[in-house]
């Protein structure tokens, strides 16, 4: 490090030992070693800054605001200000975030200001844009705001509640208010009560609708939004100062690349036409603004909140790798529903960390519930998302194969273990015959079985070898994966 710092004081390549600095710092060692000498010579990277290569005042201003120190930061703001190419502005931002700049907090948003107002052009859009994104960076590193508060529970709404495709009735059957729309990926609601909708379990997402379609080129788009009844949601949805922080999601046809392109130009423009009453960013955002492309060309808007409280799932602390999704958990419980008994006798004889067990319970009450697995990890996850969920089960960390029980059960859901890497197809085979011999022995006649599996030909194998179960329903639920979910009612031992 002490080499190239002498080359740069000695005006040696100057360029290329920033460079080489500039990599070297990720060792703490020689970041030690850079902050002694800089101490000591303050002067020589600070000199830099004053240099005519504009990519030497860019590498210099980043050494120096990993620095941090106060001259550092003196230095940089100066050289910010005075700065002629615009594609070195955002560089001195960018390294201003390594130093204490809480005192020029005002100054910053008065700068952010003019660059809204500024007129762009196709030449200084980019720069501007690179230039916004590190300011707005840079001063919500110091925002003591706690953003919004959503209030907007009373307030009937037009939404879309995102559903498995291909068993959106599940969703529509508990809407009792507002009018229903079904559409490809799930259901839009109008003046829909979200109290109620926040009580279902199987929908993905609730987005909400905006009364606008749009052109898929930035500048339109950004001028449909900003005259769209955008802005006016989000207030009369929220409490608290400040603007919105959003990010911008697209659905197209566009290439990664395009897509990137498009959505940071039409966010940068997004942010001058509000006043900055929305504020791109990558962190902390509140908003998620999605965009998906019609079969026109256009585009379809809706928004993401991130400040609407999500509590339907707040028992899920814990999972591990093979874990359910609780929706998915949901959704096939829901479809079961025609043969669930209430107050049953349950077991999961794989059950991670509890989820189905937890979804069946939420559906219709049970009686008793029983969870088995191998895997202790699991198990202690699922004894805390029991206990959050205040659901009594009991958690047995055993091989299901062993296990035993001293009356029968109504019901068994699960998840059935999946072919992999620990487990190949053979050992699965061997797996399901024993599974169906067990579930003979601890299911009463008349029971049923709910069976989520990822392998359809072992499951009807072992239908066709075990007589005593009979197949009332199933439902593929994921044509790429191939999965499937299963009602089976055991008839009982002739």
């Amino acid at each position: 490090m002490k080499d190239y710092f002498e080359h740069i004081r000695e005006n040696q390549d100057v360029r290329q030992n920033l460079i080489i600095i500039k990599g070297e710092m990720k060792d703490p060692q020689k970041m030690a070693e850079l902050r002694k000498l800089s101490e000591k010579e303050p002067a020589v990277l600070l000199s830099c800054l004053e240099q005519e290569d504009a990519k030497v005042r860019k590498n210099a201003a980043l050494i120096l605001g990993a620095l941090g120190t106060e001259a550092s930061r003196e230095a940089l703001i100066a050289a910010y200000e005075s700065e002629s190419q615009r594609f070195v502005k955002s560089a001195y931002l960018t390294a201003l975030k390594g130093c204490d700049c809480a005192q020029y907090l005002n100054h910053f948003r008065q700068r952010r200001q003019e660059l809204l107002k500024q007129e762009r052009t196709e030449e200084t859009e980019k720069h501007l844009r690179e230039e916004l994104g590190a300011l707005n960076a840079l001063i919500y590193q110091y925002e003591t705001s706690t953003g919004h508060q959503f209030i907007g529970f009373r307030k009937p709404a037009n939404v879309v509640l995102i559903t498995h495709r291909n068993y959106r009735e599940c969703t529509t059957r508990q809407i009792s208010t507002g009018n229903i729309v079904l559409l490809r990926a799930g259901v839009k609601i109008l003046n829909a009560d979200l109290r109620e909708l926040l009580t279902i379990r199987t929908f993905h997402e609730l987005l909400f609708c905006l009364d606008i379609q749009g052109e898929l080129l930035p500048d339109k788009a950004a001028e449909m939004l900003a005259s769209s009844n955008l802005m006016e949601l989000l207030k009369e949805l929220h409490v608290g100062a400040g603007p919105f922080l959003f990010r911008i999601e697209c659905k197209s046809r566009m290439s990664l690349e395009q897509r990137s392109i498009f959505t940071k130009k039409l966010a940068s423009k997004l942010e001058v036409l509000t006043a900055g009453q929305l504020v791109n960013t990558t962190s902390g955002y509140e908003v998620e603004l999605r965009l998906i492309e019609t079969k026109e060309g256009g585009f379809y808007p809706l928004l993401k909140l991130y400040t609407l409280p999500e509590k339907r799932f707040s028992y899920r602390k814990n999972h591990v790798a093979a874990s359910i999704r609780p929706v998915q958990a949901a959704l096939m419980m829901e479809l079961a529903r025609p043969y669930l008994k209430e107050e049953a006798r349950v077991l999961d004889p794989f059950c991670g960390v509890g989820t189905m067990l937890l979804e069946r319970n939420y559906l219709l009450h049970a009686d008793t519930l029983y969870g088995v697995d191998l895997y202790g990890e699991a198990i202690q996850g699922a004894r805390e998302n029991a206990q959050i969920a205040k659901v009594p089960i009991h958690f047995i960390h055993r091989d299901f194969f062993t296990f035993t029980h001293e009356y029968p059960f109504d019901e068994i859901v699960t998840n059935l273990p999946v072919k992999g890497k620990n487990c190949t197809g053979h050992e699965l085979d061997f797996l399901y015959r024993k599974f169906f011999d067990q579930a003979e022995t601890l299911l009463k006649p008349g029971g049923h079985l709910f069976l989520y599996s990822h392998d359809k030909s072992f499951v009807k194998k072992q239908l066709r070898e075990h007589k005593s179960m009979k197949l009332l329903k199933e439902w593929q639920m994921n044509d790429r994966e191939d999965s499937w979910f299963y009602g089976i009612q055991y008839l009982g031992k002739s």
